[in-house]
């Protein structure tokens, strides 16, 4: 027998589940995820499998596809869990993507700056790949030091953020 869910829990998890593909997550991976900070619970695989309505093998293949994104740790008991703090979890999400997309980017697109002086890349051209290249320094310097500022800075930052942009824009 499923446990329930709540309609404002199921439109949180199946908002994350339709959000994950975006991110380069599987639908259940976010779903997971969703459950898991929605409950603050330590979760087995069994318990997911039974409030999600997915089989025993879809539920673990999302608890561990959670664990491997650093997004949720493994208890010693077999079972999974968040801190719950939406901030924490939106940094380490970042963090991995980070990892996984911008390290690789920048090695990419630095090795094209590098050689675009001397294999016939006209100027101008170069000129914009090493501005790409920057913009991917930037973005790599940003997000490797969001993780090292404790979640109620970055929240704080974020807002005065959205403050200042409603201010200039005028809304």
């Amino acid at each position: 027998m499923a446990k329930q869910l709540t309609p404002s829990m199921r439109e949180i998890i199946d908002y994350f589940a339709e959000l994950g593909p975006r991110w380069g997550l599987e639908p259940n991976t976010c779903a997971v995820h969703a459950l898991l900070y929605l409950t603050r619970s330590k979760l087995s695989h069994e318990e997911i499998a039974d409030y999600l309505e997915l089989d025993a093998a879809t539920s673990k293949a999302a608890m561990d596809d959670l664990v491997e994104w650093r997004m949720a740790e493994l208890s010693d008991d077999g079972c999974v869990y968040t801190d719950g703090e939406p901030w924490d979890l939106l940094s380490a999400g970042l963090e991995e993507r980070r990892r996984r997309e911008i390290g690789p980017a920048l090695a990419a697109i630095g090795g094209a700056a590098a050689t675009s002086a001397t294999d016939g890349t006209p100027r101008m051209t170069a000129v914009r790949i090493h501005q790409l290249h920057e913009l991917l320094q930037d973005l790599s310097a940003i997000s490797g030091r969001m993780d090292k500022l404790p979640s109620n800075t970055m929240k704080h930052a974020i807002r005065l953020g959205g403050q200042m942009s409603k201010l200039f824009s005028g809304k």
